[in-house]
């Protein structure tokens, strides 16, 4: 449940100037979210965080300035929910920005979702069993994130469906060899359909980055079942590692919902690839309860002999 805060402050003229303040809001939000896991390859049982959904807390708000604009904010913060330690010790690790929206759109600057992230298109997001999320396969071999530090966005309002997303990224960098970064989106959405194309380049900051990113998401919505599928190509780089994709579904069951992904990135030699399953029990509004299972031959996940290992776990998510 959202706790909400709304300045009131003043809602009558100021007597001497006739003056009024603006209403505005302020929202405490967040998620709290633990389970165990374990995998095939000796790894001992473990309390793992945020396998579902990150947990957070976020305060986001608004103030209305006058004429259809506002000004909006927001500080997310991840932790890991099973130590009580935050992730890298930032605060804000899980988006933050402030920005103004109005009926030209809306801009934003500080640490938002990033541009390509933000535009995937996958059954289960980056959740499910760690190190053996189907969606991952498009991190390799250049993690860009989810979100982007020193960004500069601007998201138009939609036409009949269709917006356009754009993101700058300034190097901060003097060097001449640095450059700046920068994303172009194309998102559509109405009805049953999804679609969205990205072209991003990060920016080269002493970093083998700086190459051009090509992204495109479809989802489709057949009632049963909705069906996904993210394609990535790092044109970059040599043909062995350039290329990843995603392919999944959901399809709602019971009083829940079931998931499967399929993900698959170039490597040099065999491709890595990874199998998420998973089935999520909606308990409430607010509270969800999990498993999750896996499969992969990623380097991070073959065992003694080489061979792919499974993972599996479950765990309890609720929403405050």
């Amino acid at each position: 449940m959202k706790k909400t805060l709304i300045g009131l402050a003043a809602l009558s003229a100021i007597a001497t100037t006739g003056a009024a303040f603006a209403q505005s809001t302020v929202t405490l939000s967040g998620i709290i979210d633990n389970g165990l896991q374990k995998t095939s390859s000796g790894q001992a049982m473990k309390m793992t965080p945020s396998r579902s959904g990150t947990s957070n807390w976020t305060l986001s708000g608004s103030e209305d300035l006058g004429g259809g604009l506002k000004a909006v904010f927001q500080v997310s913060t991840s932790f890991n929910s099973d130590d009580g330690t935050t992730a890298a010790n930032v605060l804000g690790n899980n988006g933050m920005f402030v920005g103004l929206t109005g009926d030209f759109g809306t801009v934003r600057a500080g640490r938002p979702a990033h541009i390509l992230w933000s535009n995937v298109l996958s059954a289960n997001g980056t959740k499910g069993v760690s190190g053996y999320e189907a969606s991952t396969a498009l991190n390799v071999p250049q993690n860009y994130g989810v979100f982007q530090a020193n960004a500069v966005q601007y998201l138009s309002p939609s036409w009949g469906g269709l917006r356009v997303q754009l993101e700058w990224t300034p190097s901060e960098s003097d060097a001449a060899a640095e450059n700046d970064g920068y994303g172009v989106a194309l998102r559509y959405d109405a009805g049953p359909l999804s679609a969205s194309f990205v072209n991003y380049r990060a920016p080269k900051v002493g970093a083998p980055k700086g190459e051009p990113v090509n992204q495109f998401g479809v989802a489709y919505d057949f009632g049963p079942a909705k069906a996904f599928f993210t394609y990535r190509d790092q044109s970059g780089l040599a043909s062995t590692l350039d290329n990843a994709w995603v392919v999944g579904v959901n399809v709602p069951l019971g009083a829940g919902l079931a998931y499967a992904q399929y993900g698959v990135s170039d490597r040099i030699g065999d491709d890595a690839r990874r199998v998420s399953l998973g089935y999520r029990y909606y308990m409430s509004k607010r509270t969800t309860f999990y498993v999750n299972a896996g499969r992969a031959n990623a380097a991070a996940n073959v065992d003694a002999a080489g061979k792919a290992t499974t993972g599996y776990g479950f765990g309890m998510q609720h929403n405050f």
